[in-house]
């Protein structure tokens, strides 16, 4: 695979599969290096089908192999919530302070404040069929004020039960080792390095097959001439 499109116009977003992706031999692009189109209608009910929707949509219309993410916040005393509707919790057009506003009063009085952010993956081929799907989930607390100046999104007020500290008080490194999108970056990579060694094994069980079936031929010539 030569070019892949993250179907994001998200920077930071953007910066974290780059991280993610830099030992693999890629090259990622994003909707930003392409003349604009108008967005898909993300009408999926889970995160796993707004990524199949995305990334077919753009696969098909930029003619490349194209990689879309759906992710988000669920909050355990929100039943869930924001969920699917993460970016657009405080409006269609809403910033990250406004959608952390927005869930900061509506947890205001909550005791329980266990969250959790899921990613789902998806990478579609040029013709709009779905190659692979991977997913991934990262534990934590909601926090009562914004904490550290790293991330973006709702990191400034997840607490990392992993990592003992907010998202946006950890690094780059720190975060794609413990987040939601790294850990499913982490099953894709391994999904497609799996797939390149079972066809690399493939060709040489061939050539070794080749092999062995011409010195059988050999022999058998070999013993009609004796």
């Amino acid at each position: 695979m030569g070019t892949l499109v993250i179907a994001t116009s998200n920077l930071g977003k953007l910066d974290e599969f780059k991280e993610m992706f830099k030992d693999l031999p890629v090259e990622l692009k994003c909707l930003a290096d392409y003349p604009p189109l108008p967005p898909p209608n993300e009408n999926g009910r889970t995160f796993a089908a707004n990524a199949k929707i995305k990334a077919a949509y753009y696969a098909k219309n930029l003619k490349e192999f194209c990689l879309a993410d759906d992710s988000g916040l669920e909050v355990k005393a929100l039943d869930g919530a924001p969920g699917v509707r993460s970016a657009r919790f405080a409006g269609d057009e809403a910033t990250d302070k406004e959608n952390n506003d927005l869930l900061l009063q509506q947890m205001k009085f909550q005791i329980t404040r266990t969250c959790r952010f899921r990613c789902a993956l998806a990478v579609s081929n040029p013709s709009g069929r779905i190659v692979a799907e991977t997913d991934g989930s990262c534990e934590g607390m909601l926090l009562h004020e914004p904490l550290g100046d790293n991330g973006f999104g709702y990191d400034p007020l997840f607490w990392s039960t992993e990592l003992h500290k907010g998202l946006g008080e950890a690094t780059p490194e720190e975060k794609n080792e413990i987040s939601h999108r790294g850990k499913a970056v982490s099953k894709l990579i391994a999904m497609w390095k799996k797939t390149a060694n079972n066809r690399n094994g493939g060709k040489r069980q061939d050539k070794r097959g080749k092999k062995a079936q011409q010195e059988q031929q050999a022999n058998g010539k070999a013993e009609q001439q004796m």
